[in-house]
């Protein structure tokens, strides 16, 4: 049976314990050929989820990481992939994807526990509701601005769960410190391949986003068992739009091989 010439969104909610939250929207993009057999793909688990499917839904625009992926795969750049969105806490979004408390003195700097309900409750829910494949080296991580700040700390802190990470435009100007020192401590045992890109008009903090990710590319060169990549958008801004095109390549870099080392 040919497969459809789109793959599926769904919905469904997750409890979040860690974080004192229920029924958050979680979403599910699943491959054009899901339905059509008994395959299992790998799990690109995403933040922001309500700007990556639906414009309905974006709040600031949309990725359509649904329409990228099912391009890729008629084109035959991938096999598929399912991924997995979850929907940012509105007002609690800068809470829930810091790791550190250094923005405003408030001390709200709960991205760990973020981490851990992604590695702990909803891993768990997403392998047994669909065809995954489980183990880490076909697990990654992506997200922009803040959401690439937590998927770079899941990846460095949690690279027994996590072999791939995307960062667009990743904010580290807010504890510029403490995610060197994240970076310069980890201890990579396997593999780990992190895609990070800016642009040259992030706007607000532009100047820091732009040295603050050269620096971080120079510190991941050194470390062992890191791939990386690193791309600067010319003119790129910081916005849905910008991600959204620069989203395909860094995918197919993370779980095709495009592009080599």
């Amino acid at each position: 049976m040919r497969p459809p010439a789109a793959g599926q969104v769904l919905t469904f909610s997750a409890d979040m314990p860690e974080l004192g939250a229920r029924n958050r929207r979680v979403w599910a993009y699943l491959p054009p050929d899901y339905g059509a057999g008994k395959k299992r793909y790998p799990v690109l688990y995403m933040h922001d989820g309500q700007n990556l499917f639906d414009p309905q839904a974006a709040y600031c625009g949309e990725w359509g990481v649904g329409k990228s992926l099912d391009a890729l795969f008629l084109a035959k750049k991938t096999k598929g992939a399912i991924v997995i969105g979850v929907d940012n806490g509105g007002t609690e979004r800068w809470n829930e994807y810091s790791p550190w408390c250094q923005m405003d003195g408030t001390g709200r700097c709960a991205g760990d526990k973020y981490a851990r309900f992604l590695i702990e409750d909803l891993k768990p829910l997403v392998d047994k509701k669909f065809r995954t494949l489980p183990g880490r080296e076909s697990t990654g991580t992506a997200g922009s601005s803040l959401g690439g700040t937590i998927s770079f700390y899941l990846a460095l802190k949690y690279s027994g769960v996590f072999s791939k990470a995307a960062l667009f435009s990743p904010t580290f100007w807010f504890a510029r410190g403490e995610a060197f020192g994240l970076a310069k401590k980890a201890r990579v045992k396997q593999d780990l391949r992190i895609y990070m890109d800016v642009g040259t008009n992030e706007g607000f903090h532009e100047e820091e986003y732009l040295a603050d990710a050269g620096e971080m590319s120079a510190l991941f060169s050194k470390k062992k068992n890191i791939a990386h990549r690193f791309f600067v958008d010319e003119g790129g801004i910081h916005n849905e739009s910008a991600w959204a095109a620069r989203f395909p390549a860094a995918f197919l870099w993370l779980f095709e091989g495009a592009g080599g080392k």
